[in-house]
């Protein structure tokens, strides 16, 4: 379904990639280099609501929990009480705001969250479909807006590892890509994916 209320994804993607910065670094609490950009997109809808569950139990799709730090660039320092604001699309490849009536309600897959003592967060969701629109083929991603007084706020996605589309996605960064293992849930007994992105924010001029 094409929302015409909302600019072409092909438009924003294509001035994303030009207004990319190539910084050539990693996003990694080891290295604390300055996490690269990546594009918002016209879906992004502010006022998501503070949670760490974005996927209701019946939303399709496959198991997904990322977790990581947002710390300081170039001394590792952990930045508690940073703002991470999250969201993606769904199994299909639809953001919510393409939706139509049950499904489009509420924040669906979207959520924000603040970091811990130690710079730590974590949400659940699910495992992010491919889309494509006006030729541009997006791998599948989680986008990303993160703050904190005194730093720079970034806006970037992870990308996962395995993807086809990691290859001929203009806007996929190596360093934004993320790795996923698998673990059954001793309770739910239900396979999960998981994975590990960290932030690393540099301070603002």
């Amino acid at each position: 379904m094409k929302d015409e209320s909302y600019p072409s994804r092909r438009r924003f993607l294509l001035a994303g990639l030009a207004a990319l910065p190539l910084l050539g670094c990693e996003a990694s609490a080891e290295n604390c280099r300055q996490t690269e950009r990546g594009a918002g997109g016209p879906f992004y809808r502010r006022g998501a609501p503070w949670r760490a569950k974005l996927a209701e139990a019946s939303e399709p799709g496959e198991p997904l929990i990322i977790s990581g730090r947002v710390v300081a660039a170039g001394t590792c320092e952990p930045l508690k009480g940073a703002i991470v604001d999250v969201w993606q699309a769904n199994a299909e490849g639809l953001y919510d705001n393409q939706l139509s009536g049950e499904r489009a309600n509420g924040f669906r897959l979207r959520g924000q969250m603040k970091t811990d003592d130690e710079g730590r967060y974590q949400f659940e969701t699910v495992l992010p479909g491919n889309y494509g629109d006006g030729g541009v083929q997006r791998a599948k991603h989680i986008h990303y807006i993160v703050s904190f007084p005194g730093y720079a706020p970034i806006t970037t996605e992870c990308y996962f590892e395995g993807d086809e589309r990691n290859r001929t996605d203009p806007l996929v960064r190596e360093s934004l890509v993320v790795a996923l293992s698998s673990f059954t849930h001793r309770q739910e007994r239900r396979k999960y994916l998981k994975g590990t992105f960290d932030i690393a924010l540099r301070k603002a001029n």
